[in-house]
């Protein structure tokens, strides 16, 4: 007695042999085209998630003068050492102020000894400028000595707009004179050093910000899905404008490579904000692969246990048929 086929094997059957009038192979060459087509999509998507990170490997600490870095750690050591949150604004500024002051007074030291001019000082020969060993030594800030290390002449060095912080230290020292930044100048209290504190204060910022690489900080740096999403939506809707794909399809198509593009990001973002520079290119490949990978054996696997079950409902089928065959 012959077994009756169900229309779904029929279909099958149909669809993947030459009875339909195709060549034979036909339709699993087109899988393998629709295969292709997803693979080229998940590239797409992983080489997004990449390119389109807000990288700062151009805006680390190594871009930055070293001599302001020098200023940013010897008045900020605890920023050399690895911490999760960076600093609050309070924190930050006063780390600025710090940082604007001490690189004002190296300035002044580095540009008197290769003998160039700052302000109307300039050093004649033998003669050297020296910081005070202790940044908080009082009353002054540099001396000058001669060839023989005679202090020939101290000054305090102040990097401030404010005149009424000249006028303090002036009341509080004032057998020092101060060499100050061109804001105060014309209150002629001070030498003007040609040096702005606008500028110094500008440089400070952006030295302290790159040597205060938290670790949280650098992750959501680089963890910035919104354009690549933006750029999947618009391409998905496209499709759906000019009816290439149905709405349910661009749902799933948005979710699918929406979820993508954060793991990619996710697995770059982690390797990044652990210091490991362009490491984290490969590592958002990589977590995007993997995405494709766990994804198609989940869907494999879910695929295998609901033909199973069709499968052994087909049979229990064909058995009740033949039991019914047999009755008759």
């Amino acid at each position: 007695m012959n077994a009756v086929a169900s229309e779904r094997m029929v279909a099958l059957n149909r669809r993947y042999t030459a009875s339909n009038g195709e060549p034979a192979g036909e339709a699993f060459h087109r899988a393998f085209a629709r295969y292709m087509k997803a693979n080229r999509e998940s590239l797409l998507d992983i080489a997004l998630s990449v390119t389109t990170a807000e990288l700062t490997l151009n805006g680390g600490p190594d871009d930055v003068d070293p001599l302001l870095l020098k200023a940013v750690y010897d008045t900020n050591p605890s920023l050399k050492e690895a911490h999760f949150f960076g600093l609050d604004d309070a924190a930050q500024q006063g780390a600025v102020n710090a940082a604007k002051g001490k690189y004002f007074e190296y300035l002044v030291v580095e540009r008197l000894n290769a003998g160039d001019q700052v302000g109307p000082l300039v050093l004649p020969d033998g003669f050297r400028a020296e910081l005070a060993e202790s940044f908080t030594q009082p009353g002054w800030d540099l001396r000058i000595v001669d060839s023989h290390g005679a202090t020939a002449e101290y000054l305090q060095l102040k990097a401030t707009d404010s005149v009424g912080y000249v006028r303090d230290t002036l009341e509080r020292y004032p057998h020092f004179q101060i060499l100050g930044t061109h804001e105060v100048a014309n209150s002629g209290l001070v030498l003007d050093s040609g040096l702005s504190n606008g500028e110094l204060t500008h440089h400070a910022g952006i030295a302290v910000d790159a040597a205060d690489g938290s670790v949280s900080e650098l992750f959501f740096d680089y963890f910035s899905p919104l354009m690549p999403l933006v750029a999947i939506a618009s391409w998905e809707g496209y499709k759906v404008v000019v009816g290439r794909q149905s709405l349910d399809a661009f749902k799933m198509s948005i979710a699918r490579r929406g979820q993508r593009v954060v793991v990619a990001k996710l697995a770059g973002a982690v390797v990044y904000a652990l210091d490991g520079g362009l490491l984290s290119i490969p590592a958002a490949f990589a977590g995007g692969l993997w995405f494709d990978h766990t994804i198609n054996r989940t869907a494999i696997a879910s695929s295998f246990r609901d033909h199973r079950s069709r499968l052994l409902a087909l049979r229990l089928q064909q058995q009740d048929r033949m039991l019914n065959l047999g009755a008759l």
